[in-house]
């Protein structure tokens, strides 16, 4: 598996609909969140030389009717976040309730001992801004980038904890006032950014001088001053070349954008708005360029020429210590799948091996033409160049 062509289908047993899907890198297994409140990890299986995805393991999470919860916890409800960590032996799972549990991976067990709850962490948080209010649901949770025992966790209020595993130590507070949509590090882990739902998003430094921030390093609103939707996901990502990504969705004037779908990628003083016709439903950037060739995947070296799916590029250097320079962005939206191309000037789009997205209409016929004359391909494939330059 992994090569073009290749498709695996699951099909889960009950009928609820699949809400998150998470890749456990390096493992070959996948974990899925259904909105019946169960979790379900996939194993890429061999069978008669061939390979299927099969659901080897379930969690039913208590709370939901007709479950047996004799052999969970009591107290969990709706998960909201799951975090597998980058160890991939433990998912964390954020919920409405704003607890925190840890289930073990692959023997989806959860681990008790580890479970963390809200009144734990209010016992570190100052009487004026506790005001008897709860945290609210558990919003985001993102592990260090350096080091895996710590965990930042956002809380839909406002509050943003970075939270000791091993020794169980609140060992930050960044005290928020603005309802929390997304978290992300910075590389180097010394800066985290927040997005909020007035359509702002705030830089906070991690000091380790004091346990307590109340101020953020910058705070501004990109489309303000007027109100702005939500930034539902933000990402930071550092370039060797300059000024960070800062790759946001939502967050556009509310009168005059209020129902398109948008992305945004900020880089200094360049700020970029991909209007798309359907619904975004996530996006992720790429650090380094990998190609398959007759089903095998190869790293090429600084500056070689490589080939993938017939479109030539160079190789580029490793990156450099510290650094991530994303090379391209993938926005997946209910109709298609694009890419930007972040490292040439203006952004392009990347053209995809397709004419039209094959989710923009129901297929309802197909028919296979064989000895097509040369000058319809060039002028179908010219076609294709013009609606994706």
């Amino acid at each position: 598996y992994g090569a073009p062509g290749v498709e695996l289908t699951g099909l889960h047993k009950e009928t609820a609909t699949v809400t998150q899907l998470h890749f456990l890198p390096g493992q070959g297994w996948l974990l899925s969140l259904l909105d019946d409140n169960t979790l379900h990890l996939w194993e890429v299986c061999q069978k008669e030389g061939c390979s299927h995805l099969e659901e080897t393991r379930s969690f039913g999470l208590p709370g939901r009717p007709g479950s047996d919860s004799t052999n969970c916890s009591p107290g969990i409800t709706r998960v909201t976040v799951v975090l597998p960590t980058s160890s991939g032996a433990v998912a964390c799972l954020g919920t409405e309730g704003g607890a925190v549990y840890f289930l073990a991976l692959p023997a989806m067990v959860l681990l008790e001992d580890k479970t963390l709850f809200p009144d734990e962490i209010l016992q570190s948080v100052p009487d004026d801004y506790r005001c008897g209010k709860a945290l609210g649901p558990v919003e985001s949770i993102q592990e260090h980038p350096r080091d895996s025992s710590r965990l930042l966790i956002g809380y839909s209020r406002g509050l943003v904890v970075l939270w000791e595993q091993s020794t169980r130590v609140v060992q930050h507070l960044f005290l928020g006032n603005q309802q929390l949509e997304s978290l992300a590090w910075e590389q180097s882990g010394k800066s985290i950014v927040s997005s909020h739902s007035d359509g702002g998003y705030m830089v906070w430094a991690v000091s380790s001088a004091s346990q307590r921030t109340q101020q953020p390093v910058m705070s501004t609103i990109p489309y303000g001053p007027f109100p702005c939707k939500a930034i539902s996901k933000i990402l930071w990502r550092t370039c060797e070349s300059g000024n960070p990504f800062i790759i946001f969705s939502g967050g556009m004037p509310r009168a005059s954008y209020g129902d398109r779908h948008c992305v945004s990628v900020l880089q200094g003083q360049t700020l970029a708005t991909l209007d798309f016709t359907s619904r975004v439903i996530d996006f992720f950037t790429v650090q380094s360029a990998e190609s398959a060739e007759g089903g095998t995947s190869r790293r090429g070296g600084p500056g070689e020429r490589v080939v993938a799916g017939g479109i030539h590029y160079h190789q580029p250097s490793p990156p450099s210590p510290g650094f991530e320079n994303p090379r391209a962005l993938v926005v997946l939206v209910e109709e298609e799948l694009v890419a930007i191309d972040l490292q040439t000037p203006g952004w392009p789009t990347i053209p995809a091996p397709y004419l039209a997205p094959l989710h923009s209409s129901a297929i309802t016929c197909s028919c296979h033409v064989s000895n097509v004359p040369l000058k319809l391909w060039e002028r179908i494939v010219s076609v294709g160049e013009q609606q994706s330059p």
